[in-house]
Order: C-alpha cells, then structure tokens, then sequence
C-alpha cells in the first residue's frame, strides 16, 4: 500500500487549506517529499514480498513431499506391496485370492457340499388378509437356538395378519439373526437365518395350547449344514460357512464340483505400485529441480502497491512473473533434498541372496542430464523382474539392513537400506527442514518458522516507519501552516502600509 494512503485518520481526515496566503501548492509539494521520504518503506514491501514468495513456494514443495511419503513411499517400503498374487479358478465352484503368504502353485479342490442355512417355509397357503390371531387374546411366540436357550419373543395381537408377523419377526432379527418375508403370489411365509453352518437352526414356539399360529403355519423347518470340501487331498468339513482360508488362500466356495486354483505373482498390481512410485517421485524431482535453476531477473523488483496503481493488471501478471523468478534458485535446503534423493535412487542394494541390485537393473534408467534426474520404465524388464526375480525386486525397494555399531539408526538412514526406504528417510527429514525454514506444519499454530519470523520483524519495522512518516507528514503541514501564517501576516502589513502612503 502507497505509505501516504496509510495514514492514521486524525491525520488523513484534516481539513487543510493550503497556499491561501502563498499561493503554494502545498500538497503537491508535500506528497512528493513524502514520496522521497517512502522510499525505505517501499523496499521494506518489497523485501517482504520476496519473503512470501519464497514461503509460499516452500509450502508448495512441501505438500508434494508429504503427497510422495503419505501416499506412495509409505506402501513401496512394505514387503506386502511386492507380494500381491492373483488366483484362477471355474468361479462356478470358487473364487480366490491369495495372501501375502501363498505360495505360487496349483492346488485342487473339490467342493462336495456348501455350508447353507437354516430356512422355514410355510406348507399351509395362506392370504394377506388372513387373521393369524384370532383367539381373542395376546400369543407370545419364542424364537430360540434349538438348545432351548432363548434369543427373543414377539407379540401378535388378536386380529392381527400374516403382514404383522413378518414384521413383528424382523424386529429382532439382529438378535435372533433370522429374518421373515411373506410372498403374496405363493402365499407363502419364508424364514431364513443370516448365519450358516450345523448351528444355523430355527426354532419357533407359542404360548397358546393350540399352537394356533404355527399350526396355520405348518411350518417346514431345514437346518443348516456345515461346507464339505477337499483341499490337496484333505477332505475339510468342519466349516460353518463358505469363505475359507487354507493355505493363504482365501476361498470363498459357490457351488459343488472339481476345480484347480492356480496361484500366480500379479504381475500387473506389483508394476502399477512401481510405476506410480516412479510418477510421483519424477513429478517432485522435476518441480525441485526447476526452482533451484529457475532464471532470477534482477532488474524486475516485486511491485509495491503504489507502483501498482500506474499498470493495468496483464502488465502487473507480466511483470511479477518475472520478479517472482528464481525466488528459490540455489536454497541450501532444497539443494540437499534433490541431490540426496537423486543419490538414492542410483545406489546399490544387495538382495537377501546376495545379489547386487539397482533400479536400471530392473528397467528404470534416469534420463539425459538436462532432464535432471527424471525417471523412465522399461515396460517389458521391468514386469520381467517381478515375474521371475520377485524377492529381489522387493529387497530393492523394502530391505532393511540392521546395523551392528548403531542400535539408535533408523531404518532408511543406511545407504545400504532399499531405495523406497532411503527415501522415506530422506523425503521426511525434506519435510522437517523445509517446516523449519518456511512454516506451514501440519500441527503448527504459530509460524515460528526462519521465513516467518523475518516476515514478522519486517512487518514490525513497516509498522513503526509508517508511524515516523505520519508525523513526518504532519510536521511538513505544520511548517507550510506556520508559512501561510507569516505571508498571511506579511500581506497584511504591506496592505496598511499601502492604504497609509496612498492617504
């Protein structure tokens, strides 16, 4: 902001009359000392907008940083990323998936029996408007386990239909894990359990001697079964329901049959992890690296809001964008984070087997020097790496090597650690140095940061400045006042003296 329109508003609101006496265009001649006088301020705005600018840009590398360890470094240094497997299966007998501890191979499996659940269903038809109740009194039926424990009792009242029992039974369902539907087409009530397996059992009981709900019912009750299956050989048959879990397969049985399951490396999951690794680190490598050679144009100095007010708004884009170049250009902090990451990506990792291990030796080269350190995939070595050489692939990215003189290391701190654990290590503590520099913590209240503390002295010396200038101002007014007083004076006595030599 122009400092003379800064002004607190005792002094902004004056009223002044100047030149009267003098004929002196006082103001004029006040805004131009003021100006001259403003001129240490106007490069206090600028240093402070260079400030926030370099602040800003910090922040902005920052949230790339936190975006490449939260969302990609954090699963690439975990072995279950590289352990993905993919099962094929007739899915009319089963499907699959395996865990990170199946083995690749071929099983068998023959599906003789699926667990099922326990069902009623009502032999007798029977209307929606048909009177359930009509004894002329309350029936209590109770719903229980079959070992004569009880889970819950509804209540059907006099007069009430077959609707209402349907809905009485549901009511409950999350206690007796059985729920009721009526076909109006069939005529028919269906009872079924939310559970499988020998302990899935329907047992329904009433109050009434008569039994005059479930006789009109005629209930036909079915237990559940527990699933019968051979796995490798093995006849299993203590299952309860149909999703299984043997040999770190994870089966999840849809009908009776003969199939083989066939467990695979997933090739593709394991190179999407990679490649998306390979993305978010090329998309911050190049951003950091283009800031730190970003051309700086010293003839073009942030603009200050008085210089503003004389440029149209595409000639303050224009010109900004230049000043704001190479605001970054050579920080110490950023300088340390891009060598150390591009050093981490080239190094050397010795696989569990002892093999010597780089990411070129699966297929991901750094390209031309001018690219700075960009990444780029050989589609068909890399998937060929996992596919045939998947522990190694995995020690490259996730293997810790524990140190034997510093039980304090943390992992990734060693240059011999995986490439997706070094840079977890460096990229958090890039996260750490850059707060400290430029602010803007995830859990920061207060910017304590270098950056802000300096933005914060240089507001405080604006701030007291702008107060010097006001009276500054102020004593300028003053002086002209105390001028126009004496010429005022001055032309008085000559207009006495005149009218006196005149008479």
């Amino acid at each position: 902001m122009d400092p003379i329109t800064m002004q607190n508003s005792t002094t902004s609101n004056l009223l002044r009359i100047s030149g009267l006496a003098s004929g002196i265009d006082t103001d004029s001649i006040v805004k131009q000392l003021m100006t001259a006088a403003s001129q240490p301020l106007y490069q206090l705005e600028q240093q402070k907008q260079w400030l926030q600018w370099q602040q800003e840009d910090l922040q902005s590398i920052n949230t790339k940083l936190l975006t490449l360890r939260d969302n990609t470094l954090f699963s690439m240094k975990l072995q279950g990323t590289y352990l993905a497997k993919t099962v094929s299966s007739n899915t009319s007998i089963a499907t699959a998936t395996a865990g990170v501890n199946a083995v690749n191979g071929t099983y068998t499996l023959e599906v003789k029996t699926l667990a099922s659940a326990a069902t009623a269903t009502s032999q007798n038809i029977i209307n929606s408007s048909d009177i359930i109740n009509d004894t002329g009194g309350d029936i209590t039926l109770t719903i229980s386990n079959g070992d004569a424990n009880t889970l819950a009792t509804i209540t059907i009242k006099n007069g009430q239909t077959i609707n209402d029992l349907v809905t009485a039974i549901n009511s409950v369902s999350n206690t007796t894990h059985i729920n009721a539907s009526y076909d109006s087409n069939l005529g028919r009530l269906f009872l079924v359990s939310s559970t499988t397996g020998n302990n899935s059992k329907i047992n329904i009981s009433e109050n009434d001697t008569n039994n005059t709900i479930l006789t009109k019912l005629n209930l036909y009750i079915k237990n559940g079964n527990n699933a019968d299956f051979i796995f490798n050989g093995v006849e299993i048959t203590n299952s309860s329901t149909n999703n299984v879990t043997v040999a770190g397969i994870n089966i999840n049985l849809t009908g009776t049959g003969y199939t083989t399951l066939s467990v695979q490396t997933d090739t593709d999951t394991i190179y999407n992890s990679i490649k998306s690794f390979v993305d978010a680190y090329n998309d911050v490598i190049t951003t950091i690296n283009s800031k730190l050679t970003e051309e700086r144009y010293y003839d073009y100095q942030p603009l200050t809001d008085a210089q503003k007010q004389q440029m149209t708004q595409d000639d303050i884009t224009a010109w900004q964008q230049k000043a704001r170049s190479g605001d970054l250009s050579g920080n110490d902090n950023l300088t340390s984070i891009y060598y150390s990451m591009r050093t981490a990506v080239s190094g050397t990792v010795t696989a569990s087997d002892g093999t010597k291990m780089t990411l070129s030796s699966i297929g991901i080269t750094t390209g031309q020097w001018y690219e700075g350190g960009k990444l780029y995939i050989d589609d068909t070595k890399l998937k060929n790496a996992i596919q045939n050489n998947p522990q190694e692939v995995m020690d490259l990215f996730t293997r810790i090597t524990e140190s034997t003189t510093d039980v304090n290391a943390v992992p990734g701190s060693s240059s011999s650690d995986g490439i997706a654990a070094r840079l977890y290590y460096i990229v958090n503590n890039g996260i750490n140095s850059i707060t400290q520099e430029a602010g803007g913590g995830q859990y920061q209240l207060y910017d304590n940061s270098f950056l802000g503390q300096q933005i914060n002295d240089i507001n405080q010396r604006m701030s007291d400045m702008q107060d010097q200038l006001n009276t500054l101002e102020q004593q300028y007014y003053n002086q002209f006042t105390q001028l126009e007083t004496y010429m005022a004076q001055m032309n008085s006595q000559s207009q006495w003296l005149s009218q006196q030599l005149n008479g």
